[in-house]
């Protein structure tokens, strides 16, 4: 079954973000009264040209491995014109392995393997190696003419992950604003093809880091991708409701530690606070 879903072209019961914004606002205020900047954005996309809305800080976040997700749609178009086989044969050698969340650390060097199962392990278990195998096959001026073609001007992805001390390009980086516009680039049909789509959102279906969203909405129609490294920890992707599919961002950067442990401890329930409220109204409305 596709997962691609059309938006609909009329619905009764609609999502109306001004209900959605609401009932998030106040965590949003909560959580900066106790020192967790935080961004949510909102896209009905059940409709053509459903409503968007950005609550929260309208600044810029160390991405951690959101960044993958730009990565992964210039993969994919450059699959859909051609120019790169998923199933073509990739070879991770020990000199590429780096740290971090991923499985291939683990996997006997050389390894062999495809580049449909190194995309697959970048968005599932967010490997980083993988990620790294990728920007090799791709390239990093690819990624940024995606991100220029699609107009976003603070989303970058300068550097591979877990950067070695010689690298000295800038940090990656990105906004509520830019990742809830690539969520709709991937989802709308235009920038890629209905299979590369689907291709994406069952992979993000199937993402196996369960300490935000999937720690409330385990077994829920969601398909996201999380991030998180020293003090900021994310989650974003699709809450696929049937007639109320709504993109959702939730970005925080925790101001009151600089230890990765309390940042998590601190952040994660406030992204799954966010993502549980919005899940929740949206399910409401599938039911009346």
């Amino acid at each position: 079954m596709a997962l691609f879903v059309a938006p609909a072209t009329a619905d009764p019961r609609k999502t109306d973000l001004k209900q959605l914004t609401d009932i998030v606002q106040p965590l949003v205020d909560d959580a900066a009264a106790h020192g967790v900047r935080v961004s949510v954005g909102l896209t009905d996309l059940s409709r053509p040209n459903g409503q968007s809305t950005i609550l929260g800080s309208l600044a810029s976040y160390n991405p951690a491995s959101v960044i993958k997700l730009s990565l992964l749609a210039t993969l994919m178009r450059q699959v859909d014109r051609g120019l790169i086989s998923l199933d073509a044969p990739a070879t991770v050698s020990p000199y590429m392995v780096v740290g971090g969340s991923g499985t291939i650390q683990d996997e006997q060097m050389p390894f062999n393997t495809t580049v449909r199962e190194l995309a697959r392990r970048m968005v599932v278990v967010s490997d980083n190696t993988a990620t790294n195998v990728l920007l090799y096959y791709v390239g990093i001026p690819t990624v940024q003419k995606l991100l220029d073609d699609l107009g976003l001007k603070t989303m970058k992805f300068n550097r591979q992950m877990f950067p070695g001390d010689l690298i000295s390009a800038p940090t990656n980086v990105l906004d509520a604003a830019d990742t809830l516009a690539l969520l709709k680039a991937i989802h709308s049909g235009r920038l890629l093809s209905h299979k590369s789509t689907d291709q994406i959102v069952d992979w993000m279906l199937h993402q196996e880091v369960d300490t935000k969203f999937g720690a409330v909405l385990d077994g829920k129609p969601i398909a996201h991708k999380t991030g998180e490294t020293g003090n900021v920890t994310h989650d974003v992707g699709y809450f696929l409701v049937p007639e109320h599919e709504t993109a959702v961002v939730v970005l925080t950067e925790v101001t009151t530690t600089t230890s990765f442990d309390e940042a998590q401890r601190i952040g994660n329930p406030i992204v799954q606070n966010i993502g549980l409220a919005v899940y929740n109204h949206l399910d409401k409305l599938d039911h009346r």
